[in-house]
């Protein structure tokens, strides 16, 4: 009873409180063309070069430059244009904790090599006491 009373209530502030955390996260968000933009500059890689891998003009590329915020499709050809994954850059910089299923995989075969290196290890301290070191 208390609680189907109060519920519009408590939901309403609680929305409030997330749209605000949001906001203030959101407040952080980095800069997309600077971030294509610095990939560019720091590899040394001609704007003329990358307009034609993206098939735009250069007006286009140097736009992107500019725009704090790029769409999904941009980035995503980008980073096959350049064989980089700028889509994972920007999921680094979220302040959310994520492991892809790759860094899984990689994570659950270090433990599968680690255990095999312990059993290796005592079944050859086996072997040195029966051969006798």
């Amino acid at each position: 009873m208390f609680y189907s009373k109060y519920l519009p209530i408590f939901t309403a502030i609680n929305r409030k409180n997330m749209n605000e955390n949001i906001d203030n996260l959101g407040k952080a968000m980095p800069h997309n063309g600077k971030l294509l933009t610095d990939y560019v500059l720091n590899n040394r890689i001609n704007r003329a070069e990358l307009a034609r891998k993206l098939n735009k003009s250069n007006t286009s590329v140097y736009q992107y430059a500019e725009s704090p915020s790029l769409q999904m499709n941009i980035l995503w050809k980008a980073s096959l244009a350049l064989n980089h994954n700028f889509v994972a850059e920007l999921g680094d910089l979220l302040p959310v904790a994520h492991r892809s299923k790759h860094e899984t995989e990689l994570e659950n075969k270090i433990i599968t090599l680690e255990t095999e290196l312990e059993k290796l290890k005592f079944e050859l301290s086996i072997y040195k006491n029966i051969v006798g070191k």
